[in-house]
């Protein structure tokens, strides 16, 4: 007998993974929007940070056996990401207290899309006209979401929409600096600078939480790191191009939770919307897909050494 799993298992477990990450970001998010209700949204997200980085620094010390992690080796770029993360996690919890968190989270996942122009403006990536359309349906999507000036969500839509901007240049620094330092440094200072920075101004908004509150801050946090730590896993489990798709459970589960904890019923709107901007991040990753595959045989094609007579 062996213990080797089969590629197809792994494959499975890694699609598992993803979808666990969707019930447990949108879960995170759900718990921030019933405690933004009785604190100021800088506590609620000191409480997110906080927490997500105690559990990360114990993951990674108990992990390594030590402190190497802490070392990072492009310590500017570091920054920049997390400022970005900190961007995101500020605008969308903003937005959550005026609005359903399955509208939120939808615009939110306008982020993948947007990672193709900044490819294409910033690192030099060809763009075609095709995913230049896709983008344009994406953002199409937003705005059924939106509808500004028709009763729909009107301007609080361009906090998440902001979001989604941080959010995608999250994502394009974390293709950057992939190269650069371990998953495990990477993963620390995403929320430790964000932790730190409001510690120390921590005393300007304080409330304090009553033993429930306290318990729903951790859980808060412990729900980011879980979601955190099984999308690397997932990540180092199956390509990234085979689990893409599978994100956006995320919205799926958004809409779940908005309903169950909330009572938010979806609109046509926004269902409309989010098959839209689902469906045009699809589009985008089946091209990369596909781009990818050209190139690798391409190269291997290239790399054939010819018989000899």
């Amino acid at each position: 007998m062996t213990n080797e799993t089969s590629p197809q298992s792994n494959q499975t477990l890694a699609i598992l993974m993803i979808l666990l990450t969707g019930v447990a970001l949108a879960g995170m998010d759900v718990t921030a929007k019933y405690l933004a209700v009785h604190f100021p949204v800088l506590l609620v997200i000191w409480g997110r940070y906080f927490f997500h980085t105690v559990l990360t620094f114990a993951a990674c010390t108990a992990k390594s056996r030590s402190l190497a992690f802490l070392r990072a080796r492009r310590p500017g770029l570091q920054l920049i990401r997390a400022l970005a993360l900190f961007g995101t996690t500020s605008c969308i919890y903003v937005a959550i207290q005026n609005m359903p968190l399955g509208d939120a989270a939808a615009i939110q996942f306008f982020a993948p899309v947007l990672v193709t122009v900044i490819s294409g403006l910033f690192l030099g990536e060809q763009v075609g006209p095709q995913r230049w359309t896709a983008v344009m349906f994406a953002f199409g999507g937003v705005l059924l979401i939106a509808r500004p000036g028709f009763d729909g969500l009107g301007w609080a839509a361009l906090l998440p929409f902001c979001s989604a901007v941080f959010l995608s240049i999250y994502m394009v620094l974390t293709r950057l600096i992939r190269d650069k330092d371990n998953s495990d440094t990477t993963t620390f200072y995403s929320t430790a600078v964000g932790a730190v920075a409001l510690t120390l101004v921590l005393p300007f908004f304080w409330q304090t939480p009553t033993m429930e509150q306290w318990a729903l801050m951790v859980l808060m946090g412990s729900l980011g790191a879980t979601g955190h730590f099984l999308l690397i896993k997932a990540l180092h489990t199956a390509e990234a191009s085979l689990l893409a798709p599978f994100t956006y459970f995320h919205v799926v589960a958004a809409i779940f939770w908005g309903f169950l904890v909330f009572g938010d019923i979806p609109s046509v709107w926004m269902l409309a919307g989010t098959s839209i901007i689902i469906c045009s991040g699809i589009f985008v990753w089946y091209r990369e897909t596909k781009i990818k595959t050209k190139t690798k045989t391409k190269t291997k094609t290239k790399t054939k050494k010819p018989l000899s007579n």
